[in-house]
């Protein structure tokens, strides 16, 4: 039976995949770090197939999920083949069924009694002169006044003043100092297209990621861009480095020159004062990159194959690499995006050189109608859009439900959602995810606080609470 059973096994290991889809694009990042931030949200990714693609990929899934059946024949192996093999598991109903009937018999803890028998939502009722709860991502979240409220030095010491009516909220200041919030926040730069399109960049990046992980992303992304333009022509380079610093200087970005952009982009150094993406930088990398049956893809630069550039990685390593492949001398090495975000980054491109969306428009528009135009663009949806709104227009009045941090310690500091049954705090704050119900919560709460119309600097407030582990509130 042991011999059968090797033999078995032989077989599957010589088999060829069947049907891969897609290529994972998982950075390879060291872990996160105290201090930072765990910015993460949905976005919605132009369809429902494509939100799946992406999540997959992130998460080191290939997405393969199809059955091969005896007699069918083979497909053409792809040329970008999926990394991961891990097979995607079904269940076993029977062990289920068992589970299921040890559960009833109270044989089960009470997470996985939960887990097998979820709870249904009740029906949201509206009690006598009540509002009708929204749907989770209701536009009606998003602020409707015009002219829309924006975070000036002005503004935020009035929101220090209004917030500190809240006695959580007063101690939560007095402890990091409107000083701090001032820095953060920073003054208003004007809306321009480049200053919109490395916010748009950089919000499909962080998009169910860790802080960490969109970092080595956008730094691989940043070398990448970087070869791309040094294999250029001399004088189209010059050209292109000129007019990006010509942008950079209208965004209100400190710029040492052309060739201290371009070394920015080959170290890596995509959080630096001086360096934006634009659309005409991350162009020639895509126009490398390969069409397969006449379709732009991003292969092999923005995703497939990579190489570990994370905090604790030696960047130059990655450098080498990136130029060998560019020379058709070495490895492919990419940036490590998944397939879907890869086309997502495409798209954006073609968006912004088309004039689809402008951030001076959006710059007078409310609140309300600047996420509208944000959520047109493929791969941005309601988290990526509010925090463009926050960070971009730095607008007064938003709130990013989705943000895990911002949510988690709403729930901790408020006991907004802690459920009495949870069997340990970290299970209660976990059971507080992103629904409609418990974004209403949110809504309620900031009704009654008067957090309105401040509550952008709320957020920046958890922020706070999160990086300096301000646990004696």
């Amino acid at each position: 039976e042991e011999e059968e059973e090797e033999e078995e096994e032989e077989e599957e290991e010589e088999a060829p995949a069947k049907r891969a889809r897609g290529v994972g694009g998982k950075a390879v990042a060291s872990g996160g770090g105290v201090g930072q931030r765990a910015r993460r949200g949905g976005a919605k990714k132009g369809s429902a197939d494509e939100q799946a693609s992406a999540a997959e990929a992130d998460d080191g899934s290939d997405g393969s999920d199809e059955d091969y059946e005896e007699g069918e024949e083979e497909e053409e192996a792809p040329k970008y083949a999926p990394r991961n093999k891990v097979k995607v598991n079904k269940g076993d109903p029977l062990a289920i069924a068992q589970a299921k009937a040890l559960a009833k018999e109270g044989k089960a803890s009470l997470a996985v009694r939960r887990w097998l028998f979820p709870p249904k939502a009740p029906r949201a009722q509206v009690a006598a002169g009540g509002k009708k709860p929204l749907a989770k991502d209701s536009p009606l979240r998003f602020d409707d006044t015009t002219p829309p409220l924006v975070l000036t030095r002005e503004v935020i010491h009035k929101a220090v003043v209004h917030l500190s009516k809240d006695p959580k909220l007063a101690a939560l200041i007095a402890r990091v100092g409107a000083a701090a919030l001032e820095n953060e926040i920073g003054t208003p730069r004007p809306p321009t297209q480049a200053r919109l399109f490395d916010k748009c960049v950089r919000a499909i990046t962080f998009t169910m990621v860790s802080v960490d992980a969109g970092n080595a992303f956008l730094r691989r992304l940043a070398m990448k861009v970087g070869v791309a333009i040094e294999r250029m022509g001399a004088d189209d380079r010059a050209s292109l480095l000129d007019r990006t610093v010509r942008e950079l200087i209208d965004s209100g970005e400190d710029t040492n020159g052309a060739d201290n952009l371009h070394k920015l982009m080959l170290t890596g150094k995509h959080n630096t004062s001086g360096f934006l993406f634009t659309p005409e930088l991350v162009a020639p990398l895509i126009a490398s990159c390969e069409k397969i049956k006449g379709k732009q893809t991003g292969y092999p630069h923005l995703c497939g194959d990579s190489f570990p550039c994370g905090k604790n990685d030696d960047h130059e390593l990655f450098l080498q690499k990136a130029r060998a492949h560019a020379a058709g001398e070495g490895e492919p090495v990419s940036a490590a995006y998944s397939r879907a975000k890869a086309d997502f980054l495409i798209s954006l491109v073609a968006d912004f050189k088309s004039g689809k969306i402008s951030g001076a428009k959006m710059a007078a528009a409310s609140d309300r109608e600047a996420a509208r135009m944000l959520e047109s663009l493929k791969g941005i949806g309601n988290w990526s859009a509010g925090g463009v709104l926050m960070h971009f227009l730095q607008r007064a009045n938003v709130m990013l439900y989705g943000d895990l941090t911002i949510r988690n310690y709403l729930n901790d500091l408020y006991e907004i959602g802690h459920l009495e049954e949870s069997e340990t705090l970290l299970q209660s704050q976990a059971d507080f995810d992103d629904t409609a119900k418990n974004r209403n919560l949110i809504d309620a709460l900031a009704e009654a606080k008067g957090w309105h119309p401040y509550r952008s600097v709320v957020c920046y407030l958890m922020y706070h609470l999160q990086e300096e582990n301000l646990v004696l509130l």
